[in-house]
């Protein structure tokens, strides 16, 4: 049975900055962090759809967009989970070495 499924994280990617929260009215700790959105083939093959950093207050949640470039630049590696940056490449690149292999079966009788 396979399954297919989608989803979104939210993942911190640096420390917290003290900044005045204009929703809350206190000065606030604000978070950079990832969102991303993802779909899932098997729970193996991902594929990330939608991706944006943002600076966020820790209590409402409520911040800025951050240049995606930027933040990039900065981070050593990626926060992004390996099968959800490249699941899907690896999946069509083992469907066609399965391809390739019943061709060459195939045609070698």
């Amino acid at each position: 049975m396979f399954m297919i499924g989608q989803g979104e994280r939210t993942v911190v990617v640096g420390p917290a900055e003290s900044r005045h929260c204009p929703r809350c009215g206190e000065e606030r700790d604000f978070l950079p962090q990832l969102k991303y959105s993802f779909g899932e083939f098997d729970l193996l093959f991902g594929f990330v759809y939608n991706k944006r950093y943002q600076l966020a207050c820790s209590e409402c949640n409520h911040g800025w967009i951050l240049d995606t470039k930027t933040m990039e630049a900065g981070l050593e590696r990626s926060p992004i989970p390996f099968h959800l940056r490249y699941g899907f490449v690896v999946l069509l690149a083992l469907i066609a070495a399965l391809a390739m292999a019943a061709y060459a079966y195939r045609h070698s009788s």
